[in-house]
Order: structure tokens, then sequence, then C-alpha cells
């Protein structure tokens, strides 16, 4: 039996539910740096040549290489601040003003262990495609993943949008977070298109999102 339960965000919940999307946001850093370092074969190899030909020290080039290879480190750095600072300022910055608000569509919930927050979720009418929900924020503590919660979570989701007679629910995810795909397929959701963010460090380093929506236009069954 679970020993976690799912239950609507309180006040007190504030802290631990802004640590739990940086930590999980975070995570997925080194994954990108080296998805980075594939995509930067061809110049490393390429600034490699260009330097041989122009400098006669091998260490020189390899110092240049270097240089690069940090460049790149600090731009997938930069780029994860970018996004944790936009998450933390946008919805996340007030979660009763966005989500809470008496009357209207939307909710954000917790998964509780023993008075310690382990997951969260949200449900909101989507900026990106007005007329459709869009379900956010969906982290869970790395120690606590493959026990459900996450499915949990996304169940509680779409059912409270299901009982509000909500048609089209989205959301959005990364290339990088494999292990979600499985859940958002096996929950009744499909990819409908991709796209790279809309930022220049993401698009330098060609990060790509995915944009899911649910397949049926009721509440999944679990």
């Amino acid at each position: 039996m679970s020993s976690y339960q799912i239950r609507e965000y309180r006040d007190a919940d504030y802290a631990d539910m802004r640590l739990i999307y940086s930590t999980g946001f975070r995570e997925h850093a080194g994954t990108v740096y080296l998805q980075a370092l594939q995509w930067a074969q061809a110049l490393l190899c390429g600034v490699f040549l260009l330097l041989q030909v122009f400098f006669v020290s091998f260490l020189t080039c390899i110092v240049s290489i270097g240089g690069v290879l940090l460049v790149i480190r600090i731009l997938v750095q930069y780029f994860f601040k970018q996004g944790i600072q936009l998450g933390l300022s946008e919805d996340l910055l007030d979660i009763r003003s966005s989500y809470m608000q008496t009357g209207c569509k939307s909710c954000f919930w917790v998964a509780e262990e023993k008075g310690s927050i382990v997951g969260t979720v949200g449900i909101l009418p989507c900026v990106e495609e007005p007329g459709a929900w869009e379900l956010k924020r969906i982290s869970v503590k790395w120690e606590f993943r493959g026990r459900g919660v996450a499915k949990a979570l996304c169940k509680a989701a779409l059912e409270f949008v299901a009982r509000h007679n909500v048609r089209r629910v989205v959301l959005f995810t990364s290339m990088v977070q494999t292990d979600a795909h499985k859940l958002y397929n096996t929950i009744g959701f499909q990819k409908e298109e991709e796209f790279v963010w809309p930022s220049l460090p993401g698009r330098l380093i060609e990060f790509i999102v995915f944009k899911y929506a649910h397949r049926n236009s009721t509440v999944i069954s679990f």
C-alpha cells in the first residue's frame, strides 16, 4: 500500500514545492551537456584542424579545444538557470493566485509522505493554446520515483478537469525527460509536435521540446 497521499496545495508547501521544481529541472543539465557535445563534434574537429594549420603547438590546440568545451558547459548552465528562474517567476511565484482561485478550472496538488512534500503537479488554462488546459510542474523527488507518485498526481489533475468538462489537455516536456515520455504514453497522451526552445541558448544547443496531447476527449482510465 502506498504511504504517500495526494492532496491540494497549501501555503505552507511553498518553499518545498519550489525546491522540488528547481532540483528536478537542474538534474538534466549533465545529459544536455553531453548532447550538446555530440552536436558540437564537427565544430570541435574543425577548430582543432584550423588551429593545427595556424599554430605549431599541439598544446595550444588542446587548450583552445578546452576553452570551447568550457563555453559549451557555461552555455548549458546558463540555459538551465534561465529555465529555472522563468518557472519560479511565473506561475510558481504565487501558486494560490495562479492555480487556486475559487471558481477557476485550475488547481495544484502535492504528494506528501510523512509530512514531507515528494511530488507536485498543476493544471490550468494553456497560454499557448486557448481552449486547452495544460498539465504543468510534474516533478517527483528522485528517491521517490518508480512508486507511482507521478501517475497518481496526473490522475488527480485529469480527474479534476474531467469533472469540469475540460475536453483537451496538453503538456510540454523536453527531449531529456525520457522516463516522463513513457509515463505520458501510458496514461493516454501522444506527441503532437516538437520544436526548439525559443531562446538563444536553447537554439544554440538545439534543446528540443515536445508537445503532448491527450488522445481522448474525456479523462483517461487508469
